[in-house]
């Protein structure tokens, strides 16, 4: 005799001893998720004669009638009287009957209602149902610096397992009304490894590079910049500098070679073995520019794609970080003296709150600094020099005028005594914020500290 068959036997044996037991004996149940075809309902309340810690069932009277039924420990949560039982009923409240259908594979019940800070409980596969037990307060979950709309629910999975999940991913269900509905039914998204790409914030590859390196260009390096998800309205949103796009997808389908094509829209994306995601848009997604700089950085032969990573740092962090220490390195630079002053090249005063003025400094225009630049901006040490030249430079900063045009104008520094020596960068001199030049700098001002 198989396993099964001992089990139910067991159980036909307690509840024929049970047939005439006392009501409320084991306590009082509320009923949390009754089985197909249960005469049990959502939110009953109901006496519980009996627990088998064998099959770990309890045994709960059907209400109205003398029939009983065996619910598996995870359906109800038990109370010591009937009076608290009806207590949590009546909390339990409309959601009583409502469920949630899982719309992607990997959706995932956390140990908080948080996607920063929280273990994974269970994984959903797509339509796969989970019990809403409550609705509860949990941190904003956003995309792209956009908030997504729905709320974190207490949840209940089909193996027992309790835990919180955003409603974003979810299609709410009444029991009672209708029928689940069938999500996974020609669905072309449900895949298990595509929980790679909705269970995760993708970044550009170069963020893991910037900080590593230490360098950090914060016009590249902005929260806004990633692949962002959103399958309640089937969209992917993938932003790059140079390049912007949303697609509203109809179906995600899986080729034989491991990748995956977007459709409508022809993009497409894979997983590498490293865990990197490979982001390939259609040639009629990319600008002349955006195409131009991908073979430049890729080579002229090479596919024309985007390289994204899981980046393990909270990116707004890294930004307050990298904002102080510019200006530490500002504070440190005029620490001996904000004014600099030279005949062919005027005053300028830095003040270490990021600002500046510079009069009469005509002989760098317009070869320097533009015409109707101005006299006044503000100043950020936003630049990073070459190993090559770190050894004769100190320093790069960049002045960002008020002026007409608002014209940004760049500059190595060395400090020579109280000689201020500085050379200029033309825009194609800088990468990600670091200054190359190969031939070297040579200086093109020299302006005298006053303490």
């Amino acid at each position: 005799m198989n396993v099964h068959a001992r089990l139910a036997i067991v159980s036909a044996v307690l509840l024929a001893a049970l047939a005439s037991s006392c009501a409320g004996r084991e306590g009082w149940a509320l009923v949390l998720w009754p089985p197909e075809g249960s005469a049990l309902g959502y939110g009953d309340v109901a006496p519980i004669h009996f627990k088998s810690n064998i099959t770990k069932t309890y045994a709960v009277g059907v209400p109205d009638s003398d029939a009983k039924e065996e619910l598996e420990l995870w359906r109800v949560e038990r109370y010591p009287s009937k009076k608290k039982a009806r207590e949590a009923a009546d909390g339990y409240g409309d959601l009583a009957p409502v469920l949630g259908v899982a719309m992607r594979d990997g959706l995932i019940l956390r140990t908080e209602p948080s996607n920063v800070r929280s273990e994974q409980v269970y994984r959903l596969r797509l339509g796969q149902p989970v019990k809403l037990l409550r609705r509860v307060e949990g941190a904003t979950v956003e995309t792209g610096g956009e908030r997504l709309e729905g709320d974190w629910y207490l949840a209940l999975a089909e193996d027992g397992s309790t835990g919180y999940v955003f409603s974003n991913q979810l299609r709410l269900w009444n029991a009672e009304e209708e029928p689940i509905p069938d999500l996974a039914a020609g669905s072309s998204i449900s895949s298990e490894s595509l929980s790679l790409l909705f269970d995760n914030v993708w970044r550009p590859d170069y963020f893991d590079a910037m900080v590593a390196a230490g360098r950090l260009d914060l016009a590249a390096y902005q929260p806004r910049y990633g692949i962002f998800t959103d399958p309640l309205r089937n969209q992917i949103r993938v932003e790059r500098p140079g390049f912007s796009r949303i697609y509203r997808y109809d179906s995600i389908e899986a080729r034989d070679d491991g990748s995956y094509t977007i459709l409508p829209g022809g993009a497409s994306f894979r997983f590498t073995k490293a865990g990197r995601l490979v982001f390939v848009p259609a040639a009629s997604d990319l600008s002349q520019e955006a195409a131009a700089r991908l073979r430049e950085d890729r080579g002229p032969d090479a596919e024309l794609s985007y390289e994204f990573v899981r980046h393990a740092q909270d990116v707004q962090s890294v930004v307050a970080a990298e904002e102080r220490r510019r200006m530490s390195v500002l504070a440190g630079f005029v620490a001996d003296g904000e004014r600099f002053e030279s005949e062919p090249y005027g005053a300028l005063i830095i003040t270490r709150s990021g600002r500046f003025t510079w009069a009469a400094y005509g002989a760098l225009t317009p070869d320097v600094i533009p015409e109707g630049a101005g006299e006044i901006g503000s100043i950020s040490m936003d630049l990073y020099l070459s190993p090559e030249l770190s050894v004769d430079w100190d320093g790069a900063f960049t002045l960002r005028f008020d002026g007409e045009k608002r014209p940004a104008v760049s500059f190595a520094y060395a400090m020579a005594g109280d000689e201020l020596l500085l050379a200029y960068l033309p825009p194609g001199s800088t990468r990600n914020a670091v200054v190359e030049a190969p031939d070297g700098l040579e200086p093109i001002a020299s302006l005298k500290r006053y303490r």
